[in-house]
């Protein structure tokens, strides 16, 4: 009796969870939807990664005229803040499971680029990179660049990468003033905020813009089991770099993603492109998660139109009723029939999907307005 109440609870409560993510993912996409692009990834931030962000970025940048003049700035600037996290992170031995890991976000919104960091360093360097940070703000833009040559030429270079030149660097290109903040963690540890907006306009904005939202998501994300946000375009050029970069991340823990996992992954990931109610944008969300156990949750959304809403209900509903084998006779079916259509064949992708996944597939659909709705697909590795 005992036993079955156990069963019943934890039952119950990965149902609680699911719904969680399920209406989590909506939330983070009402939250973004004005962003051209959203990139959050929550941990420990290292140059495994930079390729993938960069190269997302990167994409998404060139593809709006108003921020393609940007594209080598922001580039150098991403390279310079991995690399800030880089020279002042402090070695992950000294982090426990308790302490908070790290987090990289890059915004595009409107004609702006924000590009932020937290990491955890030693609490003693506090007090020099706020004397350096602040130092940097009260210069004139025209003067950063002889206070680099000055530091340059001093040959005074420290083991964290040289006296402050990658802060000057990063003040002299974003052209704004570096948003900043300290928060202790322990007697010896401190997180270390950063953050920047990069603009064509030269016009000085108010500092913190950035920084309020990196603190508040941070504080959202690291109250669940998120690993990684991805809100923007879902073309073929944008989902290479998202695969690769949790590869890297799955190397950087010394784990190794099945073959089964990353085809599904991509699958999912065409998911948005397939079924998307926009026919050059293929705006969407993508969230991984990793629960207690160890397991994987990846969860895409994004807007579809009230037909395709019926016709997906209908089709995750009778792969829900199948059992393996016959999900792998429908599959051989569907292949053999060659009833492709314009969403990407016969639910080809789907049935790949529910044969790959753990459990049965979980989805949902917020309406967002007329003939409008939000679509989550949510699926456990």
């Amino acid at each position: 009796m005992a036993v079955t109440i156990l069963r019943v609870l934890a039952f119950e409560k990965s149902q609680t969870l699911l719904a969680n993510r399920l209406e989590q993912l909506f939330d983070y996409y009402r939250e973004l939807k004005n962003d051209m692009l959203s990139f959050i990834f929550n941990g420990d931030v290292s140059d495994d990664i930079t390729d993938g962000i960069i190269r997302i970025t990167e994409y998404n940048v060139n593809n709006f005229e108003v921020l393609a003049k940007m594209s080598r700035r922001i580039s150098f600037i991403m390279v310079e803040c991995f690399q800030n996290v880089v020279r002042h992170g402090v070695k992950h031995e000294r982090i426990t499971e308790e302490k908070a890991s790290g987090l990289f976000a890059a915004r595009l919104m409107g004609d702006a680029n924000y590009v932020s960091s937290i990491n955890l360093i030693d609490a003693t360097e506090v007090s020099l990179l706020q004397a350096k940070l602040n130092q940097l703000n009260d210069i004139e833009k025209d003067k950063l660049k002889a206070l680099y040559l000055e530091v340059l030429n001093n040959d005074e270079l420290s083991s964290k990468g040289g006296a402050g030149l990658g802060l000057i660097q990063l003040a002299r290109k974003a052209g704004q003033p570096i948003s900043f903040d300290f928060e202790n963690i322990s007697e010896d540890l401190s997180n270390f905020y950063l953050s920047l907006k990069l603009t064509n306009n030269e016009e000085q904005t108010k500092q913190g813009e950035a920084l309020r939202f990196t603190k508040d998501f941070d504080k959202k994300i690291k109250e669940s089991d998120v690993l990684m946000i991805y809100k923007g375009d879902f073309g073929k050029d944008s989902i290479l770099p998202i695969i690769q970069i949790i590869e890297e991340k799955m190397r950087a823990e010394n784990e190794t993603g099945s073959k089964a996992f990353f085809l599904i992954l991509v699958e999912l990931l065409q998911n948005v492109s397939r079924h998307n109610i926009q026919n050059e944008n293929k705006d969407g969300i993508f969230m991984i998660n990793e629960d207690s156990e160890g397991a994987y949750w990846t969860s895409v959304g994004n807007v579809v139109n009230q037909e395709t809403m019926q016709l997906l209900t209908e089709r995750l509903e009778d792969l829900n009723a199948m059992e393996p084998e016959e999900l792998k006779a429908a599959y051989k079916q569907t292949l053999r029939e060659g009833s492709f259509s314009e969403k990407g064949g016969a639910g080809l992708g789907l049935i790949e999907i529910a044969r790959k996944s753990s459990e049965k597939l979980k989805y949902s659909f917020d309406k967002m307005g007329d003939d409008m709705f939000f679509f989550t697909f949510n699926v456990k590795f």
